[in-house]
């Protein structure tokens, strides 16, 4: 398997910092990642329609 160079120290990086996190109470439960996961679709959405009736304007 091909693995760059600095991959392990980056990965183990991340896993420390995400269980600090974690510790200190930094995470989102499923469903309020989920509700903001839904807002900003649907912020997209309109900034989307909104741009596309601009065009055609």
């Amino acid at each position: 398997m091909f693995k760059e160079k600095g991959y392990d120290e980056f990965l183990a990086q991340k896993l420390r910092e995400s269980r600090e996190d974690i510790k200190n109470g930094k995470v989102l439960t499923f469903e309020e990642s989920k509700a903001k996961t839904q807002a900003l679709v649907e912020r997209k959405a309109k900034e989307l329609s909104e741009m596309e009736m601009r065009a055609y304007a």
